[in-house]
């Protein structure tokens, strides 16, 4: 505002009438007499405030109520714009509170806080009183009237004090409902009158930090433990070994994550970092033990120890706690075995830096630098580890690319049964009411996507002899280029661009007519999957040989839906994987709606949803298609034969209706149940025979009140692999033997499931129990229920007792 007069005095001189040129001369004048930035006084702060406002108020009457005003003060806009004016322009914006410069040197210059690397949205200072009231005030308000539920928190671990944060929203929240914040419970757990939950990544060796007033987080690791537990375990190293072979991948993922964290430092989020080294500087040479650190090796030991660092951030303000220990203490021994400085005491020193201790004797103003810095750099560590792992890494490395998901370990090839039951319990006794995610808007891939590539995990022979094929069928379609004659696409292109055709192909096979539109978001997502690997091309420096080459390829592959070899024998695997896909799907979302927790249900995902990462996600959802399933799925509830309705329904899978019967039918039951899955205990269930590494089986129980969950997995095996006919095989079965016809049967009844049972300690002989899925009644048989019933009629049960 103090610049003001440079544009209103000059807008003066141009009005002819002489009384109005005077008055908005005053005006200007008053502008130039505001107090100053540098007046950091509270009242000198309070009188600028308050007369910025005046004097914005009354330049705005005089413009409203004078046309002649309001053409000057355009008049001397414009002329400011003018090619001749570019001096008087330069020396209005020198006279800002900020720089103005091309959008390249925010890499290398910028000293705001950014919203990851995106300069347009600066952060702001949440920890200040006033602008957390100004910002989350209208949400609060909204709560405390009833009109929202509970609040989701996106990237919290961007805050200076996320515990600060959180507290502050349910004192908030308190206020305005009229009563006081609660003392923690007996457990030590904060008062949560308002329910909220923070979008919190947490690696799986992560406790989320004590003391927060939240519920729970939004379901990341949910999602990977459920998608975890339908990944067969067993395939690990052969799915390694075809990756490093397709691709001539060598590094692991730990390794490919450093690199590309490395990576972000050096461009993205550099001028960050430089921010950091510089402070780091400053503290180091405050003491002479060790102002002889310089700026680079400073700079190179915070970049490692990010590098290195296991989780997104530590949460330290005051004092470490044992976990923020753990992790710097972690990050810093393995950046001190990755570097090749010659000095390595340096990383002493950033290590104590890091955990907020001053040298001994430091004085207070050092020691609240020392704090500060930490701080920053937990602030600092979260954009890279996102930037750096879930946008560069997860492109880089992805033997099953089902397993690269928001807060997913892919070199962590999926979960056993024990492994997802501990999840269940952990959460059951201490985030009860967390969410359950299974798609979200940040997915690198649907639930449904993911469900089909993770049924490849059954089958790594028959993906490795796929890729071999494809291969050679596809070789006249990569093209070399450049001195060293590099293929285009990379091997790594290739490889994710088979698995995400089979996870997204439509599951009646393509046509003529969808064919077009189908290419066209594939291409769209190679490219941007090409891009977000930073290897060939990038967001910045596009590489439009590479593209264009990559777009080529993918076009010629799909090309036309009949006659097209590749194509044929692709939609051939790729009806396998639909099918079995599709009875995974059914188990996720049997798990999500019968776990501890509050399930989530993103847009579209009612039905089979086929999308990739966004934008591809976010496209219209056809809610008229799901209105109209639903009501017939209400007037089939009420037909006198539940189990043909339900079977009818397991018939196609692949159609998306037998997902949305048991998102409908759960969820009616948790509405009539209200306490059992608010405070349910979790209960692993044992299961016995033949197939009993298929099945998944737990018990909620609250008082008199229980449910058991039983689903199946990995039906592919359970099927028999000699029973698939897979490729070009698949693709010659005779005429009116289907694939989906020929295996219909399979995942349930007797003679899949053979001697395989579930069974019910505490509950007595002959006790009776109705499959709310199906309305069938199944009865205990010495302490066990058999498979064979319980899936005789529906490929999964939730049965509550009667």
């Amino acid at each position: 505002p103090r610049s003001y007069p440079s544009v209103l005095e000059d807008a003066a001189r141009r009005i002819a009438d002489a009384d109005l040129g005077p008055g908005l001369a005053s005006i200007a004048s008053a502008f130039g007499h505001l107090p100053g930035p540098d007046a950091a006084q509270p009242e000198a702060m309070a009188e600028r405030e308050r007369d910025r406002k005046l004097l914005k108020a009354r330049l705005a009457r005089l413009v409203a109520r004078q046309p002649e005003v309001a053409q000057a003060l355009a008049e001397a806009v414009a002329a400011l714009n003018l090619d001749s004016a570019r001096d008087a322009l330069h020396a209005l914006i020198e006279a800002q509170a900020y720089r103005l410069a091309y959008w390249r040197v925010a890499a290398d210059e910028i000293n705001y806080r950014r919203f990851f690397d995106i300069n347009e949205l600066a952060a702001l200072r949440m920890e200040r009183a006033e602008v957390f009231e100004a910002t989350q005030s209208f949400a609060l308000d909204l709560a405390a009237a009833g009109q929202v539920d509970g609040l989701r928190i996106d990237h919290p671990d961007g805050l200076y004090d996320p515990a600060q944060y959180f507290r502050r929203l349910q004192e908030g929240f308190a206020r305005r409902a009229g009563f006081a914040l609660a003392a923690p419970g007996s457990e030590g757990r904060p008062a949560r009158p308002l329910y909220v939950v923070a979008e919190k990544i947490a690696a799986p060796h992560e406790e989320v930090p004590e003391g927060w007033h939240i519920h729970g987080t939004t379901g990341y690791r949910f999602a990977n433990v459920a998608n975890g537990v339908l990944v067969d375990t067993a395939a690990a190293e052969r799915f390694a070994r075809t990756w490093r072979r397709f691709t001539g991948v060598e590094q692991s993922f730990e390794a490919l994550a450093r690199g590309a964290k490395r990576d972000i430092m050096r461009t993205a989020l550099a001028s960050e970092l430089t921010v950091l080294a510089t402070g780091l500087l400053r503290i180091a040479r405050a003491d002479r033990r060790t102002r002889d650190y310089t700026l680079n090796a400073l700079r190179r030991a915070l970049a490692e120890v990010a590098a290195c660092l296991p989780v997104y951030r530590t949460y330290i303000v005051e004092r470490p706690s044992a976990q923020d220990v753990r992790y710097v203490d972690w990050a810093v021994d393995e950046a001190r075995r990755h570097s090749d400085a010659a000095d390595t005491s340096v990383f002493d020193f950033v290590r104590h830096t890091l955990l907020g201790e001053a040298v001994e004797g430091a004085g207070a103003a050092l020691r609240e630098r020392v704090r500060g810095l930490a701080i920053r750099f937990q602030q600092f560590s979260a954009p890279v580890a996102a930037k750096g792992v879930e946008d560069t890494a997860f492109y880089r490395y992805f033997p099953l690319s089902s397993l690269n998901e928001v807060g997913g370990e892919p070199a962590l090839f999926g979960l056993d049964v024990d492994a997802f039951h501990e999840a269940g319990a952990d959460r059951a006794a201490r985030w009860p009411h967390t969410m359950l995610a299974t798609s979200t808007h940040d997915n690198k891939r649907s639930e449904d996507v993911r469900n089909r590539i993770n049924v490849l995990s059954e089958m790594p022979a028959t993906w490795r002899l796929a890729l071999r094929r494809w291969q050679r069928l596809n070789a006249p379609a990569r093209q070399a280029s450049g001195p060293d004659a590099a293929e285009m696409p990379s091997g790594a292109d290739e490889y994710l661009l088979y698995q995400t055709l089979l996870g997204t192909l439509p599951a009646g096979g393509l046509d003529a007519a969808g064919l077009g539109a189908y290419a066209d978001r594939i291409v769209h997502y190679m490219l941007k999957a090409a891009r977000e690997a930073k290897l060939r091309t990038r967001w910045t420096q596009p590489d439009e040989a590479y593209e264009a080459a990559l777009e080529r390829f993918v076009r010629t592959l799909l090309a036309r839906p009949g006659g097209n070899p590749f194509l044929d024998d692709l939609q051939a695997l790729g009806a396998t994987l639909a099918w079995y896909g599709a009875l995974n799907s059914l188990t996720l979302t049997l798990l999500k709606y019968g776990s501890p927790g509050v399930p989530d249900l993103y847009q579209g995902n009612e039905l089979m949803d086929l999308s990739l990462v966004d934008p591809d996600n976010r496209r219209p959802v056809d809610y008229g298609l799901r209105a109209r399933l639903l009501a017939e799925q209400a007037q089939g509830a009420r037909a006198p034969d539940l189990a043909t309705f339900a079977n009818e329904l397991a018939a196609a899978p692949q159609d998306g209706r037998a997902k949305l019967w048991i998102t409908w039918r759960m969820l009616s039951w948790r509405r009539e149940q209200p306490t059992l899955w608010r405070d349910g205990a979790y209960a692993a269930l044992a299961v016995q025979g033949e197939h009993a590494a298929h099945v998944i089986a737990f018990e909620r129980r609250q008082a008199d009140e229980a449910l058991v969950v039983i689903a199946g997995r990995l039906f592919f095996g359970l099927a028999g692999r000699g029973a698939v006919k897979s490729g070009a095989q698949a693709a010659a079965t005779a005429a009116g033997e289907s694939l989906a016809l020929a295996l219909r049967a399979l995942p349930l009844g007797a003679a899949a499931w053979r001697d395989t049972a579930v069974a019910l300690p505490g509950w007595p002989e002959g006790g009776r129990f109705e499959n709310v899925l199906t309305g069938e009644v199944l009865a205990l048989e010495r302490g066990v229920l058999r498979m064979a019933d319980a899936f005789a009629s529906f490929p999964g049960a939730a049965l509550r007792p009667l």
